[in-house]
């Protein structure tokens, strides 16, 4: 590797650019502490271009996030919702309130349980929906164009079994794991 100016490596020299080179990138080690760099930078830049494309829609991240589960879970329960978005109840209200106010969600009282409040789409939401998730399709068809099935489910494979080993790391357990969908079985 050169070294630009000042003695600083250039960024163009490394291996692997988005990854601290902090150890041998041939190493079993290396392919380690890339994958988790990759995975982490790959689902932000992911999230990110989500984020660019659905802002047309005036949607940001957690609203359609919000959206899209009331649709996947006609009547999730409020809590659990903030728990499988990883966010706190205050800041889902806040998320709630938006939309409610936009006529995109509604908030109804559990018939069992007062306390308890359920989340449902309006009929106004659902053509604005249907426009997020054909174009989070076109995104993911876009960007794993080139990507054969096989080479996807050995992917899946791979994130199952690193997912299954994150409870047993957490302090949280497995409730942790609630947001996350879980991936087809091979």
């Amino acid at each position: 590797m050169r070294a630009s100016g000042g003695g600083k490596i250039d960024p163009a020299d490394l291996p692997d650019p988005f990854v601290p080179q902090v150890y041998s990138a041939d190493s079993e080690d290396g392919l380690r502490q890339s994958l988790s760099w990759w995975l982490v930078g790959t689902a932000r830049l992911w999230r990110n271009l989500l984020d660019e494309r659905l802002k047309v829609a005036d949607q940001t991240q957690p609203r359609w996030r919000v959206l899209a589960w009331a649709q996947m879970l006609p009547g999730i329960k409020q809590a659990d919702l903030a728990e499988r978005m990883g966010i706190s109840s205050p800041t889902l209200v806040r998320i709630l309130d938006s939309l409610e106010e936009q006529n995109m969600i509604e908030r109804r009282e559990s018939s069992g349980d007062r306390r308890i409040r359920r989340i449902y789409l309006t009929s106004e939401a659902e053509p604005l929906v249907r426009g997020i998730a054909a174009e989070v399709k076109r995104i993911g068809d876009a960007l794993l164009q080139d990507i054969t099935a096989d080479e996807l489910r050995s992917c899946l494979d791979v994130l199952r079994r690193i997912r299954a080993r994150v409870p047993e790391l957490s302090d949280k357990g497995l409730g942790a794991m609630k947001g996350f969908p879980s991936a087809p079985e091979t």
